[in-house]
């Protein structure tokens, strides 16, 4: 590591300095990667029931630091409490279920041999070895939390690389897993800027998992491919509310709202484009505005929409903004920061909104909610799907049956029916997208997945020595295949009658 180079971190609240961190160069990331390399295979060794006991310690840990975790990353991102209270609980909760399920999950699949008895075949489920997380800065703990959690679970090591912006979060996440007890130098944090995460992607590491814009994944896709490392990448996305003429208004606006806002709408899952259908726009725009002026707006720990974490992010959502008005949008609350050259943007409801303008098309990751009304179900669909992202979407009907038809057209990774970004509670549901949105999944049992390598095992019972389609081929052979084909795509007792009667078969079976 050289030791000039350091950063300094500051908070969105206020501006102070919090800390000063060091940028890790590629040899300090390589250092990092092997201290981890050397802790993985004890890790490893304890088995999926051990390890599980002993992160079953670490939800514990999170409990009962709760409001000190809260409190930084509150310090380093500038929402309200209750949000980063809820970064804690969802942690522990993921933890919980990985502890729940992970050990069966983990073991051994047995699978049947087909029609070789005499054989034993199974699926073993291996750590990568050490995974290389690269997280960003809207929710710095949770998105630590979801590659470390599984990552260990699994029998990995973990390299983490935070955003230069909340790299604080971080590394508590690593001083937790200590005083959990798990190895000490299992997890390892590397700081820096976009020069420390490409070293950890050319590091050596056994997987990457990133989650951030599209571009910036584009960028670790690239330098993965030169080592053929496997990637999981959560990218940006522009997800939909789709608002039906049948839906509950009272449920519907508040809901939009909320998944519009929640941590200023800097979330992966927030509503970026609302659809509603054309006879109840201007009901739901009224009532939306009126909910909005009603919201707290600040940087106290009681504000119900806080600041963004970071001045080029608002500068890219006033830009939207600004370029959405001169092509014809009308503002109808909001479009403004609350003071000059503060880090709050006011919450922002858009209309006469054209599909071409980047607050429809491009992720905004603010506080804005963009909104076009719609004819009919197809038409909805078209627009919904009519953007590269595929992350997540959300549709608002009474009846039920119908939004569930509407949600298996949505080209999405996750679809909520009446509801928003409670998926990101249930640990068992995984999270991930498709398109620009990237592919692989975090959370849940497929998360799981995704930091493990499958074996396949086969043994042979028997004690034959030799089998009967080695060598050297003949009519006995070809006999046994006919045989075993006539079995395996017949159903019933018929096919084990042909598969006798294929092996009694005269010929030299060589065709014909």
């Amino acid at each position: 590591m050289t030791a000039a180079a350091t950063f300094e971190v500051r908070s969105p609240l206020d501006g102070s300095r919090l800390a000063e961190v060091p940028v890790y160069d590629a040899r300090a990331v390589a250092e990092a990667v092997a201290r981890a390399r050397a802790a993985q295979p004890a890790w490893a060794a304890l088995g999926a029931r051990a390890r599980a006991r002993r992160m079953e310690a670490l939800a514990g840990v999170l409990r009962r630091r709760s409001d000190e975790i809260a409190q930084l990353v509150r310090s380093e991102t500038g929402k309200p409490f209750g949000e980063a209270l809820t970064e804690v609980a969802v942690s522990a909760d993921l933890i919980r279920f990985y502890a729940r399920v992970a050990p069966d999950h983990l073991g051994r699949r047995h699978v049947g041999a087909g029609w070789m008895p005499w054989k034993k075949a199974w699926v073993e489920r291996e750590p990568h070895g050490v995974v290389g997380a690269i997280a960003p800065w809207n929710y710095p703990f949770i998105l630590v939390m979801d590659c470390v959690s599984p990552a260990l679970f699994a029998g990995n090591g973990v390299v983490v690389k935070p955003s230069e912006f909340t790299p604080l979060s971080a590394l508590l996440v690593q001083e937790l897993c200590r005083d959990a007890g798990l190895p000490a130098e299992l997890v390892q944090v590397a700081t820096g800027d976009g020069r420390t995460g490409e070293a950890l992607v050319r590091a050596g590491v056994d997987r990457i998992v990133f989650t951030g814009s599209t571009s910036a994944g584009r960028k670790v896709m690239r330098a993965a491919a030169d080592t053929l490392t496997p990637v999981t990448l959560e990218l940006g996305g522009k997800d939909p509310a789709i608002v039906l003429e049948d839906a509950d208004l009272e449920r519907a606006v508040p809901g939009v709202v909320f998944g519009a806002l929640f941590n200023a709408g800097q979330t992966c899952l927030s509503v970026e484009r609302v659809l509603v259908a054309r006879h109840i726009q201007d009901d739901f725009v009224r009532r939306a505005a009126e909910l909005v002026a009603s919201l707290r707006v600040g940087t106290s720990p009681d504000a119900d929409v806080g600041p963004m974490v970071t001045p080029a992010q608002a500068e890219i959502v006033e830009r939207h903004v600004s370029e959405a008005m001169a092509g014809g949008a009308r503002v109808v609350t909001g479009g403004q920061r609350q003071a000059p050259g503060s880090g709050v943007y006011l919450p922002t409801i858009l209309v006469d909104v054209d599909p071409s303008m980047d607050v429809w098309s491009r992720e905004s990751f603010g506080p804005l909610l963009p909104v076009m009304p719609f004819d009919d179900d197809d038409e909805a669909v078209r627009m919904a799907n009519a953007v590269g992202y595929g992350l997540f979407a959300s549709v608002w009907t009474r009846d039920r049956d119908r939004g569930l038809r509407m949600a298996r057209r949505l080209r999405a990774g996750g679809v909520s029916i009446n509801d928003v970004l409670s998926h990101y509670a249930v640990p068992g549901l995984p999270m991930g997208g498709v398109g620009q949105s990237g592919f692989g999944r975090r959370r849940g049992i497929e998360g799981l997945e995704e930091m493990c390598r499958t074996r396949t095992l086969l043994v042979d019972r028997g004690r034959r020595r030799h089998e009967p389609w080695w060598f050297p081929y003949g009519a006995a052979q070809t006999r046994l295949t006919r045989a075993v084909l006539e079995w395996r795509t017949r159903r019933g007792p018929g096919g084990l009658i042909a598969f006798v009667r294929g092996l009694l078969r005269k010929g030299n079976g060589h065709g014909g």
